[in-house]
């Protein structure tokens, strides 16, 4: 008699936690897809569109959406700053830092009352953000040097603005600027602890620090901005604390190499998630400071290759549809690239500033020497979207067979299809022979699958913004 295995509640689990463990309707890859904008169905994302061209020369970890309507981003190595016209996306090299002392590299950015605030190793500049939209108007009026870093750390200056007070780390110090006054030195943590991520609670900075990639013990400091210390201070075992996704009423930070999630309540930090991967000590990953974003409610985070490629590499999502809703990890936004043959890119990356404006996210990578910036593009779905399944509890006593792989759609435009696989005892997945029953809006395989471990694979083919959708489905075994 056969039996079947239900697939669909596509909204309600998410990422699994590896290709064999997981929440109840978890899959083990989520990719480019969206199981959230219409509950009961599971739809194509959109996909990420490259806006940079050529223009773009290198890695940008930093960028600022100003008040003058421009977007600019900021060269973590060389200086460059380049401004985005997002009524076109067209890209213009406005300006290249230099500096008195230290390297060039931006290690934070930010505007704060009306001017545009980059930070060099040594030195913070500025600049008013209006009247300011041409090469000539830079070069004229950029205040290169305006303050001077104490510590200069070479690594790391991330920038938050809280109770009208721009705040910026610099080692073991968090210098601020307060209505144009610049103080190097507003709060002193011990050494050899540095600031790299900077967050906030309440009315309260969140101060996330770093000693190094080989000590893994790392702390979280809260400061109410005006004692002379912080008030409360807690420890993980983490090489440091990364970046802070922008969540409302909740904090959450990413942490570590190993992909781990973690809130805090407050006083400590409780671990929440891991970004499912395969990590070791050469196998490695992390969201850099300014890797994160915040869609309409959905948080956004990038994570980066630190070695060995350790999980997928490119925008995760953790999100739900409403308060009903559990919120799920999925992975909806790979970069734009894409392999000789075609195949999306998820290794060997790093991903920079994410930039959300409105409804528009724009999203900074670098690829070996390659660089970009891409935009949502709400013209187009992602083209090779797929999920798997997790591995399907079997009973080895006896081989199982599977006689069925069905989909339920509720939608398949011109041009675009389905294409389902299996895999058979860890041997990779073929692709099955499949057919489309326009009456009964199902695709199905009736392939018979005899295996011990058996996963399946659904990849969707789009054409411009058309895409499938499916329902749910099942797998059917005897």
């Amino acid at each position: 008699m056969a039996t079947p295995i239900q697939i669909g509640n596509f909204n309600q689990g998410g990422l699994s936690d590896s290709r064999w463990s997981g929440t109840k309707d978890s899959f083990f890859k989520l990719t480019g897809l969206d199981p959230h904008s219409t509950p009961g169905l599971l739809k194509v994302a959109q996909k990420l569109t490259k806006i940079s061209s050529t223009t773009v020369t290198a890695f940008c970890k930093e960028s600022v959406v100003s008040s003058n309507g421009m977007v600019y981003w900021f060269s973590y190595t060389d200086g460059k700053i380049w401004q985005q016209d997002p009524s076109d996306n067209s890209f213009t090299l406005i300006f290249t830092t230099t500096a008195a002392a230290g390297g060039v590299g931006c290690l934070g950015a930010l505007e704060y009352q009306g001017y545009i605030y980059w930070a060099t190793e040594s030195r913070l500049h500025r600049i008013a953000a209006t009247g300011n939209d041409t090469s000539g108007e830079w070069t004229a009026n950029a205040a290169l040097n305006w303050a001077t870093f104490t510590k200069t750390d070479a690594l790391f200056h991330p920038m938050i603005e809280l109770n009208q007070v721009l705040y910026i780390g610099d080692a073991s110090y968090v210098a601020q600027v307060d209505a144009g006054t610049f103080t190097a030195d507003a709060l002193d943590i011990k050494t050899p602890l540095r600031v790299k991520a900077l967050g906030k609670i309440n009315t309260d900075l969140l101060v996330g620090t770093w000693v190094a990639n080989t000590i893994t013990q790392t702390e979280l400091l809260r400061w109410n901005t005006y004692s002379v210390s912080f008030s409360t201070s807690d420890t993980i075992p983490e090489t440091g604390i990364n970046a802070f996704i922008p969540a409302d009423n909740f904090v959450l930070v990413q942490a570590g190499l190993a992909g781990n999630l973690y809130t805090y309540d407050g006083s400590v930090l409780n671990l929440y998630k891991t970004i499912p991967g395969d990590y070791t000590p050469s196998k490695y990953g992390y969201v850099h400071p300014s890797s994160v974003g915040n869609l309409n409610g959905q948080l956004l985070f990038g994570m980066s290759n630190g070695s060995g490629n350790p999980c997928d590499l490119g925008v995760y999502r953790l999100a739900r549809h409403d308060i009903k809703y559990p919120f799920i990890m999925d992975f909806p936004y790979p970069i734009s690239e894409r392999t000789e043959a075609g195949a999306l890119v998820t290794t060997g990356i790093e991903i920079g500033a994410i930039t959300v404006s409105g409804s528009n996210v724009y999203v900074a990578w670098k690829n070996d020497a390659t660089y970009g910036v891409d935009k949502i593009d709400y013209s187009n779905k992602l083209n090779g979207a797929y999920f798997e399944s997790r591995v399907m509890a079997l009973n080895r006593e006896m081989l199982s067979t599977m006689d069925n792989f069905n989909l339920n759609y509720y939608q398949i435009p011109a041009s675009c299809s389905i294409a389902l696989a299996y895999d058979k005892n860890y041997a990779g997945y073929v692709t099955m022979t499949s057919v489309k029953d326009t009456q009964r809006l199902t695709v199905s395989s009736q392939e018979s699958v005899e295996a011990s471990a058996l996963s399946v694979k659904a990849t969707f083919t789009t054409s411009s913004d058309n895409a499938p959708s499916v329902e749910n489905g099942f797998v059917s075994l005897i």
